[in-house]
């Protein structure tokens, strides 16, 4: 027991070794020291491979985006009426308009009628100074009556025996020409006055009283705004596919969208050969809202052709359309016949039914994919 005690004791008493701290492993004597890696070498590697990582993921999308199928609006060709048109631009204006001037030229003495004022036929709208014309009718009516006076003398005188044929011959001669000349005068009389040619309204008065009117100078115009029509220019090329009693649509752009109902009424002979244009007047359904003046389109439909093949227009190109079926696209040449600006007429090439690409992109295969585009 003594003995284990003295070892224990031994142990216990025993110096301990001091060991070294762990750190870098020393260099064998007479070696140069190894430097320890830098650290911007270490962040160039991690960023090296983040740039090859992200040129790999771009190139993925890249690919992806390339290979994906192009993306397509379409809608369906239709069933409808087709109608063929001859285009034309006009202006609306009065169908029963007149210019009224005086054939005399004297002082106005009054003016009748106000502007927009509704005037009935033979109206009179102004009156001229006629006093020097009416003392020449008085005169030549006053010379009248003497020649009739005359002639009523030599007639019974001549009837009972005791005049001249010849004088009698000459004072019914003389009495028939003062009686003309009267007359005349009378007439010229009503020259004086400046009268409505027709029932109607007054658009424009540029008389007063006191001004003095000139013959052939305008003071009055005057329409009957009952009726209205469109004076349409028709081009030399179009004029043979049109008739009188043809139906016509005519918009104006102060109605926007709103077309109205119209009709071919007159086609004038001979045309412009300078601006290579024919004159077409259409007339306008009573109480039109299209005002006089107004600058229109007109649409003159030469045929209609119901159960036609309808297209968007948006679907043609280069006299074509690509045809759905499935999620490939088809080209397919088509005949058109009647082209408008929302649809067109297909003749052949195409049917009822059938989808059509609409503004068909650039880079569409016949055969190839497509995607529906989103709304």
């Amino acid at each position: 027991m003594d003995e284990v005690k003295m070892l224990m004791e031994t142990v216990r008493t025993r110096p301990r070794v001091a060991r070294p701290a762990p750190g870098p492993v020393q260099a064998a004597p007479g070696a140069a020291p190894s430097p320890p890696p830098a650290p911007h070498r270490r962040r160039r590697r991690w960023i090296s491979a983040l740039v090859v990582a992200a040129l790999l993921i771009a190139a993925g999308a890249g690919g992806w985006v390339f290979l994906r199928p192009p993306a397509v609006q379409t809608a369906k060709a239709a069933t409808g009426e087709a109608v063929d048109a001859v285009y034309a631009s006009g202006v609306v204006e009065y169908v029963h308009e007149a210019d009224i001037a005086p054939i005399v030229t004297a002082p106005i003495r009054q003016v009748l009628v106000k502007e927009g004022e509704t005037v009935h036929r033979g109206q009179t709208l102004a009156q001229l100074d006629d006093g020097p014309q009416l003392g020449t009718t008085l005169q030549l009516e006053a010379q009248a009556a003497l020649a009739r006076a005359a002639a009523d003398r030599a007639t019974r005188l001549y009837e009972a025996g005791f005049g001249a044929k010849a004088a009698y011959e000459d004072a019914l001669k003389t009495k028939a020409a003062n009686e003309a000349a009267a007359a005349s005068a009378r007439a010229r009389l009503d020259d004086y006055r400046v009268k409505a040619p027709f029932a109607g309204r007054v658009l424009r008065r540029d008389a007063e009283p006191g001004d003095l009117a000139s013959a052939g100078k305008v003071l009055f115009v005057v329409a009957d705004p009952r009726t209205l029509r469109v004076t349409a220019d028709i081009d030399e090329r179009d004029v043979g596919r049109l008739a009188v009693g043809q139906q016509a649509v005519v918009r104006a752009d102060a109605f926007g969208d709103r077309t109205f109902p119209a009709e071919v009424a007159e086609l004038t002979p001979q045309g412009d050969s300078t601006g290579r244009t024919f004159r077409a007047r259409l007339i306008l359904d009573p109480g039109s809202p299209l005002k006089p003046g107004m600058t229109v389109e007109a649409n003159l439909v030469v045929e209609r052709r119901a159960g036609a093949v309808l297209t968007p227009s948006k679907a043609l190109k280069d006299g074509a359309v690509w045809v759905l079926d499935g999620r490939k696209v088809h080209r397919r040449e088509v005949v058109l016949g009647v082209q408008g600006a929302e649809t067109s007429e297909v003749k052949s090439g195409l049917k009822a039914g059938e989808t059509v690409v609409l503004s068909p992109p650039e880079g569409l295969r016949d055969g190839g994919r497509v995607r529906l585009a989103a709304g």
